[in-house]
């Protein structure tokens, strides 16, 4: 969870606007174009960052990256993202 003061003071955007434009481009953009394997904001970047952070194979990242990008706003008005 980010606290709503870093993502308007640090990001220079509210929760709101982030929960929708990851509706919009990571669910509803990605099914439009048919996307296969999640609808996800680059998940194989930070997959393949872990996998060298921690000594694995980086090709493998293929089987490793396929999510789902979600984001809500909390009842405290805080940004969740899982």
């Amino acid at each position: 969870t980010i606290p709503k003061d870093v993502v308007t003071n640090t990001l220079k955007t509210t929760v709101h606007s982030m929960v929708q434009t990851n509706l919009h481009k990571n669910l509803i953009g990605s099914a439009m174009a048919g996307a296969l394997g999640g609808f996800n904001a680059h998940a194989s970047n930070i997959v393949t960052a872990v996998f060298l952070a921690t000594g694995q194979d980086p090709a493998q990242n293929v089987e490793s990256s396929n999510c789902i990008t979600l984001l809500e706003e909390t009842e405290e008005g805080d940004l969740w993202i899982s």
